[in-house]
């Protein structure tokens, strides 16, 4: 592969070697990392390496690039951070007290039943607490519930001990309450997902004999993204390194640093890294992927941090102003339209398409008016999603998935509850192995509900499941059978039905497809697996439907296009209204860099001068001060 001089000078260092690269926007981290591995595995016969992504998406695209490797899957382990620690977890967790058959709360508002219940059961009645008709009270006792959970993240991902917790907050029974909830997460055969590196670290930390397995066959680790670290996930690094993994390699880019609202920080990769590994250090600033405007405009929200390459394109930059928010919309499909009118360009490889481009917003909700007009227009767009699963929407999608939960864990009340709510029917005085059949035989056999039959098959199905190896595909053959006989010769069959067995459908596909993107991905055979690689992101469909990508900043992490679209940049949107300090405004240029620098070859900026608020009132806006600094 060809490397410049600087790249080639980290790829080639001593293997035994400690290793810090602060590498800008486009400056071929990732090139660097992949060959750092290969090389390291080609100077040494037998041993492992390590590598840890940010993403399911970006440690699947380094195995495909080391995929020519001899025995790479035997020395290599590439994989995101929590799913090297849900491993740990699997094998360890008894050490820790953790149950056999764990089961991982992914999902916010599942977490919140857990912390309910957990009042609950502490003499709290929560129930006559949010039992009022004052809308705005109840939204801030609500508020008051989430700043509980969001405080007990903090907890694990800053590995606060009881002191400091009871300094932090010394006017209430936060470490008493937190305890509850950790309490009440095992009752229910659970953690969350912050959980996994908590449980992980305090297993290697105790059991040092665990980790002297992980170090004998591993002798090198590579982190990816390491400013976006944080003191979990560093203290799990160090941990599992301890004092014989020397060889250490950190790859980052400040300047990049987006995630400060789960705690993480460029002080492990710039300081702390420093300071406990000693590494050799090296930076990388040649821009290889954008053009020179747009290399200059990165420049200006971050001075000096790209070098511009002497035979990069021009490309260009535009910065607009509209009168409103739909304008802004239509001026945005205007210039789509045009370029695809244009077809070729010699800036553009291949012909100009909606592929090339994306459009990027500092959040989801400032998409609305440009979503309208994209389908006034006929123009297919998809909005780019994160990694975890979406919840099922149908009837029949949320019996499956709870049933399965239920299956793989009778203590899950959680999902169960939910599980009974779906069909209609009365809670269990107990959560036992055989809750399923129970729930079955409850379900009413009226005519009534033309569901009722299915779902007690479901059920049934479920429960007779092999765990360790399910017979999936004839699952879903025989439910697709089933749910199609709905309509089928069914001539008094209405509308609502026929489309709710279709969206039905469409979601046994959507699970049938994920069930044999697990087994293609070779992460197992059992259900067990199938749910920890559901709740780890590992199964999420990285194919983009056809169409314009609409992206916020924080989905659109790692990737580029050749044209980006970056719309609503007013002061409060963009920078984030809530971004107040001088650290938090600049993560927002943090923010605004990344979203910049996604762009290969031609930049479009632009903003609304006025936005309508939810209540009715158009508002005037000012332009972000990142758009000026732009524009300068």
């Amino acid at each position: 592969m060809n490397l410049s001089n600087a790249q080639r000078q980290i790829v080639e260092a001593p293997v035994d070697t400690a290793i810090q690269v602060l590498a800008s926007a486009g400056s071929g981290k990732t090139r660097v990392l992949t060959e750092r591995v290969r090389h390291m595995l080609g100077k040494t016969k037998k041993e492992g390496v390590i590598a840890l992504t940010f993403t399911n998406k970006a440690a699947e695209e380094m195995s495909t690039r080391l995929a020519d490797l001899e025995q790479v899957e035997n020395r290599a382990w590439i994989a995101t951070i929590h799913s090297v620690a849900q491993r740990i977890l699997e094998k360890y967790g008894h050490t820790v007290g953790l149950p056999q058959e764990l089961h991982i709360y992914e999902r916010d508002k599942d977490r919140m039943e857990v912390f309910m219940q957990s009042l609950r059961e502490d003499g709290i009645d929560i129930d006559d607490y949010l039992n009022i008709h004052d809308s705005r009270e109840l939204k801030s006792r609500e508020r008051n519930f989430q700043s509980y959970m969001n405080i007990f993240a903090k907890i694990k991902r800053e590995l606060l001990t009881e002191l400091e917790v009871t300094e932090l907050y010394p006017n209430n029974e936060v470490w008493k309450t937190y305890q509850d909830y950790q309490a009440a997460l095992l009752n229910s055969g659970g953690i969350d997902y912050d959980d996994i590196l908590v449980y992980a670290h305090k297993i290697l930390l105790d059991h040092d004999w665990v980790a002297k397995i992980y170090r004998s066959q591993y002798k090198h680790v590579c982190v990816d993204e390491a400013q976006d670290l944080n003191k979990v996930q560093y203290e799990f690094i160090k941990v599992l390194c301890g004092d014989v993994i020397k060889s250490v390699l950190m790859v980052g880019d400040p300047n990049q640093m987006i995630y400060g609202f789960n705690g993480s920080s460029n002080d492990y990769l710039c300081s702390h890294f420093v300071d406990d590994f000693t590494p050799q250090q090296f930076e990388l600033k040649e821009n290889y992927r954008s053009t020179k405007a747009v290399i200059r405009a990165a420049n200006q929200l971050r001075p000096s941090s790209q070098a511009e390459m002497d035979y990069a394109l021009e490309g260009g930059v535009k910065v607009s102003g509209f009168d409103s928010e739909e304008d802004e919309a239509a001026a945005v499909v205007a210039t789509i339209r045009n370029l695809l009118d244009l077809k070729v360009h010699d800036e553009i490889e291949g012909e100009i398409s909606l592929g090339n481009m994306v459009v990027i917003g500092r959040n989801r909700f400032v998409f609305s008016k440009l979503e309208k007009c994209l389908e006034d227009n006929l123009i297919p767009y998809s909005l780019r999603k994160g990694e975890r699963q979406l919840e099922p929407s149908t009837r029949f999608g949320k019996v499956l998935d709870y049933a399965i939960r239920l299956k793989l864990n009778a203590k899950d009340w959680v999902d169960g509850k939910k599980l009974c709510q779906v069909l209609g029917i009365s809670e269990p005085d107990n959560w036992t192995t055989d809750v399923l059949q129970g729930l079955a035989a409850k379900i009413s056999l009226s005519s009534a509900d033309c569901y009722s039959k299915i779902f007690q098959e479901l059920l049934s199905a479920i429960d007779n499941l092999d765990v360790d190896s399910p017979r999936i595909a004839k699952l879903v053959k025989d439910f697709n059978t089933l749910l199609t006989s709905l309509v089928e010769n069914h001539n008094d069959a209405s509308d609502n039905r026929i489309e709710d067995v279709k969206l039905s459908l469409e979601e046994l596909d959507e699970f049938n497809r994920t069930w044999t993107r697990f087994k293609r991905k070779g992460l197992g055979d059992s259900l067990v697996a199938f749910r920890n690689a559901l709740a780890l992101g590992q199964l999420s469909d990285n194919i983009q439907d056809d169409g314009l990508t609409l992206s916020t900043v924080h989905t659109m992490k790692g990737l580029e296009k050749d044209i980006v679209f970056l719309i609503s940049m007013c002061e409060g949107v963009f920078p984030d209204y809530r971004a107040i300090n001088s650290k938090e405004l600049d993560e927002e240029r943090n923010n605004a860099f990344v979203a910049v620098t996604r762009a290969k070859r031609w930049l479009y900026v632009s903003y609304p001068k006025q936005r309508m608020m939810p209540w009715g009132d158009r508002k005037f806006q000012r332009k972000s001060r990142f758009v000026a600094e732009i524009e300068a």
